[in-house]
């Protein structure tokens, strides 16, 4: 991860070279030791910083985040890892409790933290392993959700993160860890992004892409493609964070009105559900900041998949699973009928 001699190193090394550089930091999770966790993201740490700082936990997501309370209310920076989003919810409640701490004990106690969590899909992906749902955590009070693009926006962020008194749910999209496009030279041992604060990657006056984590690069590309096919130009702005919301880029009532004026069209651009996530407020409020308002209304490119459905009910007498549909692959599981209605399950 060294500017010096050209190498852009991805956001896996980067995220090693922000871990332990405080005395009463802990990193554990499960696989995260001696393996360095499915994405290889704490690989070697535990060998550098022994086993009483960086270890493996059980398959226990609620004592995952339960642990990580209990250390932070002592006095130690735990960094737990959740393994995949989709493996947090069984530590909603303990995800809710940490929040809601500071509020609940009228600012006696915090419990400041960094959560970290893959996010999306690499390649391919099941239900258990590719989900975002990133509002869910947007909605949690009390968290900070941060989710970089690049390498260096996950070293800045992870360094604020770090030195913050808020738990801060810090979200890597997997199709990013090692991507060419995300792969960044070395920023410096003090760099460092503050919570918020979004960033105009590309400038442009026809239209505003707002988009965070995986999606930056395909707006980016959508833009050089859209200036390539019409003479049109994109402005992108990468989000950064979540919560903060990055106001003073993506619009809200303190817009700033000189910036407002560069595109009069906002589009969103997430990897989501079209309903019901940030992308439905970046461009409502853009409009009501904005001066003079947007000319067209603002669109959004996202998610518009539903959950499989199942075409006919499994019968009681067979354990048969009839056939599935879930684009694209269409799949048959049959198992064979019980032998007897005794049979034990």
């Amino acid at each position: 991860f060294q500017a010096e001699d050209g190498i852009r190193d991805s956001s896996v090394t980067g995220v090693q070279t922000c871990a332990l550089p405080i005395s009463r930091m802990v990193i554990f999770g499960e696989d995260v030791g001696p393996k360095g966790g499915v994405h290889a993201v704490t690989l070697g740490l535990q060998e550098k910083h022994g086993r009483s700082r960086v270890f493996d936990t059980s398959l226990s997501e609620e004592g995952i985040v339960g642990r990580a309370v209990g250390m932070a209310l002592n006095g130690l920076m735990p960094v737990p890892e959740i393994q995949f989003r989709k493996y947090a919810d069984p530590a909603n409640e303990q995800i809710n409790d940490c929040g809601t701490l500071r509020w609940r004990t009228h600012n006696r106690f915090a419990a400041p933290m960094v959560l970290r969590m893959p996010v999306g899909y690499l390649k391919t992906g099941d239900p258990w392993h590719s989900q975002m749902n990133e509002v869910q955590f947007i909605h949690s009070p009390g968290w900070k959700v941060a989710m970089p693009s690049n390498a260096a926006d996950a070293v800045g962020l992870l360094r604020t993160a770090l030195r913050g008194d808020d738990p801060v749910m810090f979200l890597e999209h997997r199709a990013m860890m090692d991507a060419a496009w995300a792969r960044r030279p070395y920023p410096g041992d003090a760099y460092m992004l503050p919570f918020g604060r979004a960033a105009i990657t590309m400038t442009g006056q026809d239209v505003t892409v707002v988009a965070w984590g995986a999606m930056v690069e395909r707006a980016e590309q959508a833009a050089t493609q859209l200036q390539k096919d019409t003479g049109r130009t994109a402005e992108v702005i990468d989000l950064r964070t979540l919560m903060p919301w990055a106001m003073p880029m993506s619009g809200t009532f303190t817009v700033n009105p000189t910036r407002a004026a560069a595109s009069n069209r906002c589009c969103p651009r997430d990897r989501s559900w079209r309903s019901g996530n940030p992308p439905r407020t970046a461009p409502r409020r853009r409009a009501i900041g904005s001066a003079p308002p947007p000319d067209r209304p603002a669109a959004r490119a996202a998610a518009d998949r539903q959950a499989p459905k199942i075409q006919a009910p499994v019968r009681s007498d067979s354990w048969t699973l009839t056939r599935i549909i879930w684009p694209p692959p269409v799949m048959l599981m049959t198992v064979s009928a019980p032998t007897s209605t005794s049979a034990s399950i």
